[in-house]
């Protein structure tokens, strides 16, 4: 099964290319994490229907709620970064065994065809990534999917510069949890009620690059 990954804002404002190095080399690729959105007309077809299916999967899947105010102010927010993974086999559906199949296709064209599947929001300050959200559609979950889009994620943005990789989550979602740790994120701390819609407390946890 052929995915790829695109930050909707490498499209609007393309990123310097990876390259891992100095200081000074991380400080330049890190302009490129930090940008602004600014969209033309041209785009402007591509990023309203990637956001309106980025919302629909939200509100389908997760439990704390965004409304689409929210999610178009994140978005015009410097710093911010909207990634989505998609794929062109429209025939083809994904199984539980996927994972095992999945090639990462960097040249695969987002368009207004692309099956959107999942979505991961961020936002950076200097080398730090704060995770705002990552969410997979109810219906292609438990198929690796999660765990393809953080690995591209982490891969890439320490390539970027990022040191510090930060979230939230809720101490009943075993499974997320599970995830993080796999991929290297510690607990360093309880936040008691975080949540509004039932008050639950949410887990802490930070990855640094090594």
């Amino acid at each position: 099964m052929e995915l790829n990954c695109v930050n909707l804002k490498d499209i609007i404002n393309p990123t310097p290319p990876e390259v891992k190095g100095s200081d000074k080399n991380e400080e330049k690729n890190r302009e490129g994490v930090n940008h602004a959105a600014e969209i033309t007309p041209d785009l402007q077809p591509i990023l309203d229907y990637a956001i309106k299916e980025m919302f629909n999967i939200h509100m389908q899947a997760s439990q704390t709620i965004w409304d689409m105010k929210m999610f178009d102010s994140e978005f015009k927010r410097q710093g911010s970064g909207f990634i989505v993974c998609y794929t062109n086999d429209e025939h083809k559906k994904l199984d539980k065994t996927a994972s095992k199949g999945f090639i990462c296709v960097d040249n695969m064209k987002l368009d207004l065809k692309s099956k959107i599947i999942a979505f991961f929001i961020f936002y950076t300050i200097l080398d730090e990534m704060h995770i705002l959200d990552i969410t997979v559609a109810k219906n292609e979950q438990s198929k690796g999917i999660g765990t393809f889009m953080l690995d591209y994620i982490l891969r890439k943005y320490i390539n970027l510069g990022i040191k510090y990789f930060y979230l939230e989550v809720r101490v009943s979602n075993a499974r997320a949890i599970n995830l993080y740790k796999k991929f290297g994120f510690k607990i360093f701390m309880l936040r008691k009620g975080y949540y509004d819609d039932n008050k639950e407390d949410a887990l802490c946890m930070v990855k640094e690059a090594v």
